[in-house]
């Protein structure tokens, strides 16, 4: 009887208004839940600039990947290339801005404290369709790849025009998650997700990023990443313990303090290349005069859309949209709130694919997803509260996005700070999905093997997928079929929700031993 008792009071969460009261609720350890609001202005938005801090490298890091690649095939001189990354990161804070905002809204989006950055799911396919030469000039009219660049010797048409490719690709796909999240046929998922499923789905969000520090060259400045931590660990963890303020801005006075040794030390000699602080795309901006740019639809020209590109970048947003599934999940149990709904599931993701169409509009150079790092800030700052993240979102829209000098002097920060950063976040993530799975029964010799097979193939199956290539390309006309099922195979969290999924719904198992009834499931 108390099971059914449990599962009707479960079945009653199924509007945002219900989960919002729900999420009201008494907190264990949050300074401030989902439904709380700072006491001031002023804190509310250094909050938020947290947030921006946090989401800064990696959203920097896609349209200066993307531009690198673009001025490798086509040809595109350093100074042309380096006005366009300036604008691609700009227009890249823009959208993500646009995209929080659409997300923290629960009339467009979840209703979730998320903040939405750029997605590295989406490197492959626009690495793909640039690296698409032959395609491209037959499209432009040309024979080879040469006789376009001999066409176009403005370096600023040429890049122009590969980004209205790029562009016409991510707005074509967006339809794609509109259409599945805003129909509520993602959202109908819900019904076959447990603690034993969901559970490893995020412990491998949070482990697949192991690499993220690396990415940044940590390495070269491992002191500087050690500084990072040691500041977050001494304000977070000890400080903050007495001083509850100190603990909710540990993040942002670190990055500070360590920056601020940093630029010390660089001006002192002492430091030097890539470790130290680099000031040249804050004279960039200023010696160009540049330092505001208005929003402006299509600024690469209009999009152009090619079936085989569109195809393509569907795996982007298939895998995108798994992990994001995973990441609502995280982020309600980072903020001691109950799981989302279907509905909150279902308009989560249209908001995302909503988010994607309006970035590629304003041009941008990848898609957006929920970022687990701000997911990882909500552990150690202890604040959830939507009001912050949604002035988050309004910084991030006109800092990053509009105001252009501001984004050339956060460049200045150097990478190991930021791979100090996500050291310490990144491992929170997994800890949370720890924390999931214990709702579950670990006893159950079903759970541990269906838990252990999840998270295991989540790792192993991306190391073996490369391999695929061959196959793929064997495929003909299905070839994009095949790229699909690779870019997923590619993908840690997308595997091992699967996997996990597909087991915990076929292997039989009590609903008390999958964790279904467990209070803080419910």
């Amino acid at each position: 009887m108390a099971s059914e008792s449990s599962e009707a009071e479960h079945k009653k969460l199924t509007t945002f208004e219900e989960w919002q009261e729900a999420a009201k609720g008494p907190k264990r350890w949050m300074i401030y839940g989902t439904e709380d609001k700072p006491e001031s202005l002023i804190e509310a938005i250094f909050l938020g600039l947290q947030q921006y801090f946090i989401m800064f490298g990696a959203t920097v890091a896609v349209p200066l990947i993307v531009a690198g690649a673009i001025a490798s095939t086509y040809q595109i001189p350093e100074d042309t290339m380096r006005l366009v990354t300036t604008d691609l990161i700009t227009i890249q804070f823009l959208g993500a801005g646009i995209a929080t905002l659409l997300q923290t809204w629960h009339k467009t989006g979840s209703g979730l404290p998320i903040v939405q950055g750029s997605s590295f799911s989406f490197l492959g396919a626009l690495g793909a369709i640039i690296g698409s030469t032959s395609i491209i000039a037959a499209s432009e009219g040309y024979a080879s790849l040469d006789d376009f660049i001999a066409a176009t010797p403005d370096p600023w048409v040429r890049a122009s025009i590969i980004l209205q490719y790029t562009t016409g690709a991510i707005i074509a796909g967006s339809f794609f998650e509109i259409l599945l999240g805003y129909s509520g046929l993602m959202g109908k998922i819900k019904k076959v997700l447990t603690p034993v499923s969901i559970g490893p789905t995020i412990i491998i969000i949070g482990l697949s990023l192991y690499g993220a520090p690396a990415s940044v060259g940590t390495a070269d400045g491992w002191w500087e990443a050690g500084l990072v931590v040691g500041l977050i660990i001494l304000f977070n963890q000890f400080i903050g313990r007495k001083y509850v303020k100190v603990q909710m801005f540990s993040i942002i006075i670190s990055l500070f303090l360590a920056w601020l040794i940093v630029a010390i030390l660089t001006a002192a000699g002492v430091v030097t290349g890539n470790t130290a602080v680099n000031w040249g795309p804050l004279q960039n901006v200023v010696e160009n005069n540049y330092y505001f740019r208005p929003p402006i639809p299509f600024p690469w020209g209009f999009p152009k859309f090619v079936p085989a590109f569109a195809l393509g970048i569907l795996a982007a947003y298939l895998a995108s949209m798994v992990e994001s599934v995973g990441d609502y999940h995280s982020v309600a149990r980072m903020s001691e709130a109950p799981p989302p709904t279907e509905s909150m599931i279902s308009k989560g993701l249209g908001a995302e694919g909503l988010g994607c169409l309006i970035g590629g509009i304003f041009g941008a150079a990848g898609g957006y997803t929920s970022y687990s790092e701000n997911i990882g800030s909500i552990g150690l700052t202890r604040v959830a509260s939507r009001y912050v993240f949604q002035i988050g979102a309004v910084l991030i829209m006109f800092l990053g996005g509009m105001i252009t000098i501001w984004g050339a002097f956060m460049s200045s920060m150097p990478n190991p700070i930021i791979g100090g950063l996500y050291l310490v976040v990144f491992g929170l993530i997994a800890a949370v999905g720890v924390s999931v799975v214990s709702m579950a029964d670990m006893k159950s010799s079903r759970n541990l093997f269906i838990i252990g097979l999840a998270m295991f193939w989540g790792l192993a199956v991306p190391q073996m997928a490369p391999a695929m290539t061959p196959w793929v390309n064997s495929l003909g006309w299905w070839t994009w079929l095949g790229q699909i099922l690779q870019v997923i195979a590619e993908t840690g969290m997308a595997v091992a929700a699967i996997v996990a999924i597909v087991l915990d719904n076929i292997i039989p198992g009590t609903p008390e031993e999958r964790g279904m009834t467990h209070p803080d499931w419910k």
